[in-house]
């Protein structure tokens, strides 16, 4: 028999802890981590009538967020043009406090993030009186700067010390703080700036005699490995300068804010930097320091299975950096683009977000509103009332995953196609946690799931079940994903289910292992309904769990 209990009551039971664990500006927070973010652009705070539209919203859906991350905002405007917009965040915060709304901080530009992006603001941009930066094919970007002037690196130390003054839970440095991708110099370039100063500075750390020209060509020919390392380590050096200045001034005159960086998620060449950058952040501060790994998917429209693939890139992505115990927090990004009403849904945000939860991650942000773009009205009806009634269900889950790890089988393939296999029910393993043995190609290419019939998707399952032994084995016509959580005692603990097709599925039945001993029912989460409590039954000695059905597109969990 289903015992149905109201959403209400039992949902704020589970996730009590999760609730309260907002940040108190200005002192310690009493968790390391707050679950759920909503990101601005500085236009949400450039004048109070503007922050009065989006306070008003968030005080309209409580639930929607746990915390803001504020922003500095775009370009290189005067300091005391900082100072006013450190004011209006500062009664942000206030007014976020007395609804019990945390606040971090993005630094929203460093170098620049290109050209592009300055156009109709070009105005605040006025301070930018240093060198530019340039690249190897000597095109040079009006509104990004050279990392390594002087005047620069004063005016972020500046610039450091206003908002340091607001005391935020986190600052979280953007993305712009990278050696490649500051468009249009960047395009057809090596990395780097590549300005007379940078040129001059390398052939002082490496007693070298290089010209521009004469670099370039060295590089492009790739026949001196170490001078093209010697190049990515000055590039990297360069971005530590302004790391180091920022967390500087917030450790000083803000110690208990965490430093960040906000970057992408791609393994190889790029990891090397961010890594490089977060060490930086954790030796000036002394504390773990958290990482938001992002980058594409913004659109549901042609993103939906692109926003799943993108949460076990970032989980792989943690587990390439070697998931060290000083990156505390790892905070999904979930964002749209331009983040009007037809970019992306609160559905697929809620989804995506789960996904990244399931995965590895241990925060959300959430990137989907421009208080530039629509109205108030649209942005709080469209977007954060659905959200607002959607994440209780992700911070339940966020509460019963903790001390858990994913479980699943790995593979050397690309997780898209690894997605594409696991929508069989199969659990994989992206990233970090228990692993149940390694898949090969022929077992990634064994089933088609628009072409075969569900029995030989269940032969599949159970074959895989017999070579090692899974705490979840899907036994019903199912497409959607399957992701149990264990404890360090290998108790299954969660197991989290994702419908990704475009109907309503289920019933589904599980067959499981390693239970919680004397364990007699689970409660069963799906998002935005009651949750619902279940049976487990026993079949021929084995334990089975059926769901009753789950709704097209979205996600749920259960909890032992």
């Amino acid at each position: 028999m289903h015992l149905r209990l109201h959403t209400t009551l039992r949902v704020a039971l589970l996730c009590l802890a999760a609730l309260f664990c907002s940040c108190v500006n200005g002192g310690k927070e009493e968790e390391d981590t707050t679950l759920l973010m909503l990101r601005f652009r500085g236009t949400a705070t450039y004048t109070d009538k503007a922050w009065d539209s989006t306070f008003g919203m968030i005080k309209d859906n409580p639930g929607c967020c746990d915390e803001v991350w504020f922003s500095t905002g775009l370009g290189f405007p005067s300091l005391d043009i900082h100072r006013q917009r450190a004011a209006i965040i500062t009664r942000g915060m206030r007014e976020l406090r007395s609804i019990g709304v945390g606040s971090s901080l993005q630094v929203q530009m460093t170098i620049g993030h290109g050209d592009q992006l300055a156009k109709g603001e070009e105005q605040l941009y006025n301070e930018l009186k240093w060198t530019r930066w340039t690249g190897s094919t000597g095109v040079v970007n009006e509104y990004c700067s050279c990392p390594r002037d002087p005047e620069f690196l004063k005016y972020m130390r500046q610039m450091a010390h206003i908002y340091a003054e607001t005391h935020p839970r986190s600052v979280w440095i953007d993305d712009d703080l990278r050696y490649n991708n500051h468009k249009p110099a960047t395009i057809g370039s090596h990395i780097g700036c590549w300005c007379d100063k940078c040129i001059e500075d390398f052939n002082a750390a490496t007693n070298g005699k290089w010209t521009a020209k004469s670099l370039a060509k060295a590089l492009a020919e790739g026949k001196n490995e170490d001078l093209v390392n010697a190049w990515e380590e000055f590039c990297i050096s360069s971005l530590n300068d302004i790391a180091r200045v920022i967390g500087e001034e917030f450790v000083k005159v803000s110690p208990e804010t965490r430093l960040g960086l906000q970057g992408g998620w791609k393994t190889g060449a790029r990891e090397r930097m961010q890594r490089s950058i977060l060490e930086t952040l954790h030796q000036v501060s002394g504390q773990p320091v958290g990482y938001r790994p992002g980058g594409s998917s913004y659109y549901d429209e042609v993103n939906a299975d692109g926003q799943i693939i993108k949460s076990m890139n970032c989980a792989a992505f943690r587990k390439s950096m070697g998931d060290p115990d000083w990156i505390a927090e790892w905070s999904a990004e979930v964002e749209s683009w331009p983040r009007v009403y037809g970019s992306r849904t609160p559905q697929g945000v809620l989804v995506e977000g789960f996904s990244a939860l399931a995965y590895g991650m241990n925060a959300v942000s959430m990137f989907v509103l421009a208080a530039e773009k629509e109205s108030p009205e649209v942005y709080s009806q469209t977007m954060l009332r659905p959200l607002a009634i959607g994440t209780p269900m992700l911070r339940a889950y966020a509460k019963a995953i903790e001390g858990t790890v994913p479980v699943g089988y790995t593979a050397q393939e690309d997780n898209s196609k690894l997605y594409s296999f696991a929508r069989t029910a199969i659990p994989v393993l992206p990233g970090c946690g228990k692993d149940l043995g390694q898949l090969d190609p022929a077992d990634l290419s064994r089933v088609n799931l628009a072409k075969d019939v569900s029995d030989k998707v269940q032969d599949l399952r159970e074959e895989l079940d017999a070579r090692s032994a899974c705490p979840v084995v899907c036994c019903s016509p199912f497409i959607g994903l399957v992701i149990p959580r264990i404890d360090e005692n290998g108790i299954l603990r969660t197991i989290a289910l994702q419908n990704v097709r475009i109907d309503s599925q289920g019933p589904v039945k599980l067959r499981l292992q390693n239970l919680p001993e004397g364990a007699k029912k689970a409660e069963w989460f799906e998002m935005k309904k009651d949750p619902v409590t279940l049976r487990i039954c026993e079949e021929n000695g084995s334990l089975f769990i059926l769901i009753p059905q789950i709704a097209a597109w979205t996600c749920g969990f259960l909890s032992f």
